[in-house]
């Protein structure tokens, strides 16, 4: 035991740490003057270096003042209160007497939330050599300013350390918060993605809504049952707030669309599928994102493929098409497609859910060659 604290302390000496949370794509989005949860690991588990955490603007840097400190798992856990500051992004700044660790777009200062709630949602952006898909989008969203954007999977096509950074800083260019969560092509070049990203499970709340971001990757395309285990428990602490789920792998076989994936797999979730419908009624939740066809979808809980109406009771199942170019030949005869999804939310509740305004009943025939 004794060489192998030894060994740990060679190791780990002197203690190095690193931002796990917030950063962007799990940012912390509050009100001045309310409290943050910054998480760090580091090198030594249970030494914590002397330190100071800042949020920064063009305006300049403001200290955060730490309220309580504690353990979760490997992870040290710090309660922050956010100084009086305007809304907008800003910089988390932690500050030991040997590193200056920053994290871009980490913190979002928001005071009040309108009564009509605007989110996007992407998955499956554009691969390398297909830059331009992914400017043209994040231009959009400047241009558009949604409340935030969700990046429901698959990011990192080839796992490139270029192509992860072009992304990073294509994302890193919006004023709005960033929620992604990993897809199955995030697991070539994982490492690098848990390095830029870090978005595993995790809970972002923006004024009367939650947003879960489940990772469905594990394995072929299971949920390990600690993920469900978190999915339920956050659910439960959740009652009251309109709910979204997002997640990489559709919850429902395509049937007879099986070419409707890019692929030609129509890949699903299989593992804790029945577990997750239940959750979804008790807890009544709003809408499931999905991605991975590279196909407009959306079904009702019973898994009825759903072209008629939109306002159908129970939680609304839906899939997005892909960003890539790759998909949009699907449509090249009818409107005009943005490779997003716009989902709109009124005093907290779900009110529309379209691909664009010229589609009311956002889903496309399955099985399209």
């Amino acid at each position: 035991m004794i060489l192998l604290v030894s060994s740990a302390l060679v190791a780990g000496w002197p203690a190095r740490i690193r931002i796990e949370s917030p950063r962007l794509g799990m940012p912390a989005i509050a009100a001045a003057g309310t409290a943050i949860e910054v998480h760090l690991a580091s090198s030594l588990p249970w030494v914590l270096p002397r330190l100071e955490l800042f949020v920064e603007s063009a305006r300049g840097a403001q200290p955060l003042t730490v309220t309580r400190q504690s353990r979760q798992g490997r992870e040290f856990v710090l309660n922050a209160t956010l100084p009086e500051l305007p809304d907008g992004a800003y910089t988390l700044h932690v500050r030991t007497g040997r590193q200056d660790l920053r994290a871009a777009k980490a913190v979002f200062v928001r005071r009040q939330w309108p009564q009509r709630i605007r989110l996007v949602q992407v998955a499956d952006l554009p691969p390398p050599g297909r830059e331009p898909l992914m400017r043209r989008f994040t231009e959009r969203m400047r241009s558009q300013q949604p409340d935030a954007v969700l990046v429901t999977g698959d990011i990192n096509y080839e796992g490139s350390e270029s192509n992860i950074n072009f992304v990073f800083g294509q994302l890193a260019t919006l004023d709005m918060p960033v929620i992604m969560t990993a897809g199955n092509h995030e697991r070539t070049g994982w490492h690098r993605y848990l390095r830029v990203f870090g978005a595993r499970n995790h809970r972002t709340d923006l004024g009367p809504l939650t947003i879960l971001s489940l990772d469905s990757a594990h394995g072929r395309d299971q949920l390990t049952a600690s993920s469900f285990r978190w999915l339920e428990k956050e659910l439960e602490r959740s009652v009251g707030r309109g709910l979204i789920i997002q997640i990489h792998h559709p919850l429902f076989p395509p049937g007879p669309a099986s070419n409707s994936e890019a692929g030609g797999t129509g890949g699903y979730l299989r593992g804790q599928r029945r577990a997750f419908l239940d959750l979804c009624r008790r807890f009544q939740v709003a809408i499931v994102l999905s991605g991975h066809w590279h196909q407009d979808a959306v079904f009702d809980a019973g898994g009825n493929f759903r072209t008629d109406r939109t306002d159908f009771p129970g939680t609304k199942f839906v899939v997005t098409t892909a960003l890539g170019a790759d998909a949009r030949a699907l449509y090249a005869n009818s409107p005009v497609r943005n490779g997003y999804r716009w989902i709109e939310f009124i005093d907290g509740t779900l009110s529309s859910y379209g691909t664009d305004s010229r589609n009311p009943v956002p889903s496309t025939d399955l099985g399209t060659p």
